[in-house]
């Protein structure tokens, strides 16, 4: 199977892509239409390349109506000396996706409590991205149109034992021990920073993060004051999710 071919005087014909490499019970589907079942999604999938592999994270494949499950899917290429790529030999491996541990974030709008500026501080919680044994990585950003004194403006945490988390090492060098928050990396603003009067130094840049939810209530604690990490939260946000 050739999926890149170079032209023998350009670089400029197209490229074809032939793609048929997972089970003949994956098909390829048209946007436009209502397919099927069995079916993949990769589009809802996480794509990631590394040489001459490329590996697919919680591809959705629905087997049956209303009957879902998740693989993980590596691909490994052999490339000539022509440029063309051709599937190496055990190849794809499909296998059961982990379960994705998200610790019950919601991915949404959220509004929290009323800024100096008198608006409500906003926020957009995305994810989850999925990372090596069904861990997850979710953001926070203000808003479209959230006020001025929204915060923290950023956040990316990460759901999965602390141990390995890309934060490890950081939690460990401030003492933190406690599993009821998920840890990670936030910023606030000038503004953001006098908002509760508990401690202004609460949310700079680079601050380390807790971040809990339950039900539509998410709750974001700062571990750090004036660029020095604490065992225990020095100021927290608490937010709603919108309907």
């Amino acid at each position: 199977m050739s999926i890149y071919h170079k032209g023998q005087n350009s670089w400029q014909r197209t490229v074809r892509l032939a793609v048929m490499v997972f089970t003949s019970a994956w098909v390829v589907v048209a946007p436009a239409q209502t397919p099927q079942p069995p079916y993949a999604l990769f589009q809802y999938s996480t794509l990631t390349g590394s040489g001459n592999t490329i590996t697919a994270a919680q591809v959705p494949v629905v087997i049956a109506p209303g009957v879902t499950v998740y693989v993980n899917a590596t691909l490994q290429f052999n490339v000539d000396s022509n440029g063309n790529l051709t599937l190496s030999s055990g190849f794809p491996q499909v296998v059961t996706a982990p379960a994705l541990l998200t610790s019950g974030f919601r991915a949404g709008t959220y509004v929290g409590p009323s800024t100096l500026l008198g608006g409500k501080a906003t926020v957009t919680v995305s994810g989850p991205g999925v990372t090596d044994g069904g861990a997850t990585v979710w953001s926070i950003a203000a808003a479209p149109g959230a006020d001025a004194c929204t915060y923290p403006i950023s956040a990316t945490w990460y759901v999965g034992p602390i141990v390995n988390s890309p934060f490890a090492d950081r939690i460990k060098s401030a003492g933190i021990t406690s599993t009821a928050w998920s840890y990670g990396i936030g910023s606030g603003n000038a503004c953001g920073q006098n908002i509760t009067g508990v401690n202004p130094n609460a949310w700079y840049s680079n601050t380390l993060v807790g971040v809990s939810q339950v039900g539509n209530t998410l709750t974001i604690a700062s571990f750090t004051s004036a660029g020095t990490d604490k065992t225990v939260p020095i100021d927290q946000i608490t937010y709603r999710l919108t309907p």
